[in-house]
């Protein structure tokens, strides 16, 4: 496939002599006449380049691993709240005075 393009692109637009910049003519417009006259090859070889790039991509992201774990999703919706979630009661483990206390003497040590 690259070789038909190159042999297209190559004896295409040899013979084709390259537009000179308009009198009138904005950056872009020379830039975009520049790109597909003179570099049209090296912009179809980065664009192929690109192309060969993105398919890997995304081969690599799609092949299955070993090593990664799989949720099955009609478990999850099956899932209830109780199942997941217990809530219970429990005493303080520092008295609430014996805290704000604690807190207070903190904040005067960092005063000073």
């Amino acid at each position: 496939m690259a070789g038909e393009i190159s042999i297209v692109l190559m004896d295409g637009f040899a013979a084709m002599p390259a537009p000179g910049p308009e009198a009138g003519a904005s950056n872009t417009l020379a830039l975009g006449m520049l790109l597909y006259t003179e570099y049209l090859y090296p912009l179809e070889i980065a664009a192929v380049l690109l192309l060969v790039a993105i398919v890997a991509a995304i081969a690599l992201t799609l092949r299955s691993r070993k090593d990664t774990r799989h949720t099955v999703a009609s478990e999850q919706v099956k899932v209830r709240k109780s199942d997941r979630l217990r809530v219970i009661k429990m005493d303080a483990v520092v008295p609430v005075a014996a805290a704000a206390s604690a807190v207070q003497n903190e904040e005067g040590q960092g005063a000073k």
